[in-house]
């Protein structure tokens, strides 16, 4: 047996087959050509495959951008989270220049001041002019239930009722001592996460230690993990060494500060080499030098009297790291101490005593019309470095 294989015949314009040759050569010879069916195909695959990569772009496209958005997310640099504030006893602001500092892309928090607070009329104008915001007046006379919440309390309460240079009364001062409770009237209605307090070093000594066990116990006792740690700013990069406490309690943490030594800053970086009014001391008083390594260098002593070296006649070395700005300092050296140029002193310049606390440059108060009231406000500020530091660590 024979197996006939039949043969077909395809038309290559049109694609139609045909099985006998006769009908193949009959339908080449018709006068009406047959349709170009070649020419659609190979259109309708090249559409087909057009679509197909259109559709795969499309799907990386997707995929891409659910990458990215993912990344922004875990990075939080398009919605950093937003932590409030407030800024009691607010002075200067250094808790607010402080944040600011810290409000970096890299920190993925953004902080706001939503309110802040200060008796002092100066300090409020001076605030406003820096800051944009007008300070409250009477930390006693603002009312709770108006505040904005927020997380984080800031306060600088009043150090004179505890300070070695005050009557340390503590909380027996009925109006200074007594306005920690006005804090912890805020803490109770607005029951913030997170709270920063600064006060003298010896806050946590005084009346042999009573005193701070009663703030401590206050806090704890509203659920709040309490650290304190006494720094010496002259270790936080600053000219001047300031010894201030600072007491940082967290509901759901306990704060760790940070073992902070880096090297002394001289008080040479800060000065203004063009300032040329010196004090003439010649005619009241004569130098005595000072013996040892100290910052002082040497002091002043009455030409009749033959007393001196009260806080406000003492003559500092530039080379080294300042003292204490206080705002109580009296005699001819007040507030910034006397500083010695080969033998030519001088007291510090506002702008000077700015970089003492770690403002910037640009900070202004023209709003004064003394300008030398701002050494009084500076004396009773809070160091800016310090500040900068802990936040880092909330």
């Amino acid at each position: 047996q024979y197996i006939t294989k039949m043969v077909k015949y395809s038309c290559k314009r049109c694609g139609k087959e045909f099985s006998q040759k006769s009908h193949y050569d009959s339908h080449n010879r018709r006068k009406t050509p047959c349709e170009n069916n070649a020419d659609k195909i190979k259109a309708l695959v090249d559409k087909a495959v057009e679509e197909k990569l259109k559709e795969l772009n499309n799907k990386k496209l997707i995929v891409e951008n659910e990458e990215v958005n993912v990344n922004t997310d875990t990075m939080e640099h398009q919605h950093p989270k937003e932590v409030k504030y407030i800024d009691l006893f607010c002075g200067l602001g250094a808790f607010h220049t402080a944040f600011n500092r810290n409000n970096t892309l890299q920190n993925k928090v953004k902080y706001t001041c939503v309110l802040a607070s200060d008796i002092n009329e100066g300090v409020r104008n001076i605030y406003e002019e820096n800051y944009g915001i007008k300070p409250e007046g009477d930390i006693n006379k603002i009312n709770i239930d108006t505040m904005p919440d927020f997380d984080i309390l800031c306060a600088g309460f009043p150090c004179q009722p505890f300070s070695i240079a005050g009557n340390q009364k503590g909380f027996q001062d009925k109006t200074r001592g007594n306005l920690f409770y006005k804090i912890l009237e805020i803490i109770d209605r607005k029951q913030p996460e997170t709270l920063m307090l600064e006060n003298v070093k010896n806050l946590h000594t005084i009346h042999k230690g009573e005193t701070f066990k009663i703030i401590k116990n206050e806090l704890e006792t509203r659920g709040y993990n309490l650290s304190y740690k006494v720094i010496d700013s002259r270790y936080y990069n600053s000219p001047q060494s300031r010894q201030r406490i600072y007491i940082i309690c967290n509901k759901n943490t306990e704060y760790i500060f940070r073992e902070i030594k880096n090297p002394i800053v001289p008080v040479s970086t800060i000065i203004d080499n063009s300032i040329t009014d010196f004090f003439d001391y010649t005619k009241k008083y004569k130098l005595e030098k000072c013996s040892g390594k100290s910052m002082m260098k040497s002091k002043l002593i009455n030409i009749k009297s033959g007393k001196g070296g009260r806080q406000g006649e003492r003559i500092y070395d530039i080379t080294k790291c300042g003292p204490t700005i206080c705002a109580s300092s009296g005699g001819p050296g007040a507030k910034t101490g006397f500083y010695d140029f080969n033998g030519k002193i001088r007291t510090l310049s506002v702008a000077e005593t700015l970089k003492m606390f770690g403002f910037n440059h640009t900070y202004k108060f023209e709003c004064l019309s003394n300008k030398k009231d701002m050494l009084f406000y500076l004396g009773n500020s809070i160091v800016v470095n310090v500040v900068e530091e802990l936040i880092k660590d909330l």
